[in-house]
């Protein structure tokens, strides 16, 4: 069995919380009932042949996954880069030869070489 490492943890102390607790801090109508149904599709701990467990990192993940973001919304938190003018001195076609294009200098015998 593999370890699994928790690169999207930063709790510096952890402090785990069990389902109802979970779903009480992402204030989730259903309650613990969905998280126990999508436990699969979720970050969480598990310890042997406990419950599964989440700390406020794990919370933090599932918020981000199911977050609800409109084209205007993701405009405003990230508005698209400059494109930066486009140089016409350059020709289309690059001055190297694309790899796939490179062809042997001869073709190949069609007869073994005689010895």
């Amino acid at each position: 069995m593999s370890a699994f490492t928790r690169e999207h943890c930063t709790c510096v102390v952890v402090q785990n919380l069990d389902y109802g607790q979970a779903a009480e801090a992402l204030n989730l109508s259903y309650g613990a009932k969905w998280l126990q149904d999508n436990l699969a599709k979720l970050p969480h701990q598990k310890f042997g042949k406990n419950k599964a467990v989440f700390c406020h990192c794990d919370l933090r993940v599932i918020q981000a996954m199911y977050a609800v973001l409109p084209p205007e919304a993701a405009k405003v938190i990230s508005p698209p880069a400059e494109t930066p003018e486009q140089n016409t001195d350059q020709p289309k076609h690059p001055a190297v030869p694309a790899y796939a294009a490179a062809r042997p200098s001869q073709g190949r015998r069609r007869q073994a070489a005689g010895v």
